[in-house]
């Protein structure tokens, strides 16, 4: 009995929350982190003043920025909504590149992205596109880099500042009045972020241990000498030599438009520096060139090395004047917390884990993994101006705080040192057991019954 009454009133439950549920959305409400927030929104008051004043001639303070965002799934299509809404802006041109092997997705032109990019532009100038079939680690990683590069330098010339290019689980930390103001104050090339093992600055490849991963595929376990090419110096247009030595960094970039023509410029001379060391990692097989194409050939031009991040003496970027910020990373991530670091750190916070029955990809064994509320502290005190990977998938909280106009908005909750989280009840679950339990003891009691007829049936005989 106690089991059946478990099972009706876990029934009465769910049969009262559909109800609800389902009166809330005929209301127009919103009904917690089940509802599908990607929905098409009531297009902002001021996103409507700017699509009517045709961009908006208005004069805007900072810098414009052209972002390129990067779908490759159903779960990032949805996740750059969020980040669409956050960062169009009259200022921005933002370029939406979807993996080829995700074109469905958006092929008859009425996705959820597609809609919104039509309903809300908000002043921005937005392309929609799929060009590249990309495959993890290999050179194409790079290609949707270098087709946004192409765009924002050939036919969105002198309409930008800078250059952006983001995952579409990504959101910005703070608002695009305050992006613009703090990025017009920050005049570096950022190839990597503190994030990562390689911080701020970009890292030779050298100086990794000698075991590690990156050092043995580059140098093949440190045999293989630093490649050297002959090219075109474009500025005196003759041959020289130039010796070219690994640096890691991120795909994940920052940069500046003179670096981006620079590069466009380059790759369109098949005898130029940047174009022969293209070529040189595509036919010799390296993994990883997203993180070592645009470091490596930053390190070689004096005029780009000197733009690199500028810091004070405890990790904080300088501003312009070289004063001294709070800013410890450009972009809030989690990565390779499944082992200690290259130069020993270890990880110390539990992280979020994916249930294996969503229809959320799992994160790879060394990240990134998926922030929540409890990251909440860590992009505090960072300091970051972008953080991933967000979802309103795993946590729908990080989605409807971010962004935010000043740091002191955000949240100072962090991991709990001495508790572990328990997994989430799945309820439908528990009553399929209890129901299945109720029939084995039913059945046991039957089969008990049918023994005792038996007993007595033999006594009689």
């Amino acid at each position: 009995m106690y089991i059946l009454g478990l099972i009706l009133l876990l029934s009465t439950t769910f049969c009262v929350r559909s109800k609800l549920r389902n009166v809330a959305q005929a209301d127009g409400a919103h009904v917690g982190p089940n509802d599908d927030s990607t929905d098409i929104i009531s297009c902002p008051h001021h996103c409507l003043e700017q699509q009517r004043s045709n961009h908006s001639t208005k004069k805007q303070n900072g810098h414009r920025i052209f972002y390129l965002v990067v779908v490759h799934n159903n779960r990032t299509l949805h996740d750059a909504v969020h980040l669409l809404r956050a960062i169009r802006d009259p200022r921005n041109i933002v370029a939406i590149h979807v993996d080829q092997k995700a074109n469905d997705l958006i092929k008859n032109n009425d996705s959820i992205l597609h809609k919104e990019v039509k309903e809300c532009s908000c002043g921005s100038i937005i392309r929609l596109e799929s060009v590249y079939n990309v495959k993890w680690s290999e050179w194409s990683m790079n290609l949707p880099t270098l087709w946004g590069l192409q765009l924002a330098v050939t036919e969105y010339k002198d309409q930008w500042d800078i250059f952006i290019n983001l995952s579409g689980d990504t959101l910005p930390v703070y608002s695009t009045d305050i992006m613009a103001t703090v990025l017009s104050d920050l005049p570096y090339n950022f190839v990597t972020s503190s994030s990562c093992e390689t911080g701020l600055l970009p890292t030779n490849v050298y100086t990794f241990p000698s075991y590690w991963h990156k050092r043995a595929h580059y140098t093949q376990s440190d045999t293989l000498a630093d490649p050297i090419f002959e090219h075109i110096d474009q500025v005196n247009k003759s041959w020289r030599n130039t010796t070219i030595q690994t640096y890691f960094g991120s795909q994940w970039m920052i940069l500046q438009r003179d670096f981006c023509s620079w590069v466009v410029q380059q790759l369109g001379d098949p005898q130029s520096l940047a174009s022969q060391y293209r070529d040189y990692l595509v036919s010799s097989g390296f993994l990883m060139t997203d993180e070592t194409f645009f470091p490596s050939l930053l390190m070689q031009v004096d005029e780009f090395a000197q733009s690199l991040p500028q810091l004070g003496v405890e990790g904080h970027l300088l501003w312009r004047n070289g004063s001294s910020s709070q800013i410890k990373a450009v972009r809030y991530e989690r990565m390779d917390e499944h082992v200690p670091s290259a130069f020993g750190c270890v990880p110390l916070n539990q992280r979020y884990e994916v249930p294996n029955d969503t229809n959320v990809d799992q994160p790879r064994p060394w990240g990134p993994y998926f922030l929540g509320v409890y990251d909440l502290a860590g992009v505090r005190d960072s300091g970051a101006l972008f953080l991933r990977k967000v979802s309103s998938l795993v946590d729908h909280n990080m989605v409807n705080l971010f962004p935010v106009k000043h740091s002191s908005l955000i949240p100072n909750i962090s991991w709990p040192f001495h508790v572990e989280l328990s997994g989430k009840p799945n309820w439908e679950r528990i009553k399929a057991k209890m129901m299945l339990a109720q029939r084995q003891a039913a059945a046991h009691d039957l089969s008990e019954q049918d023994e005792i007829a038996e007993d007595i049936d033999e006594e009689e005989l």
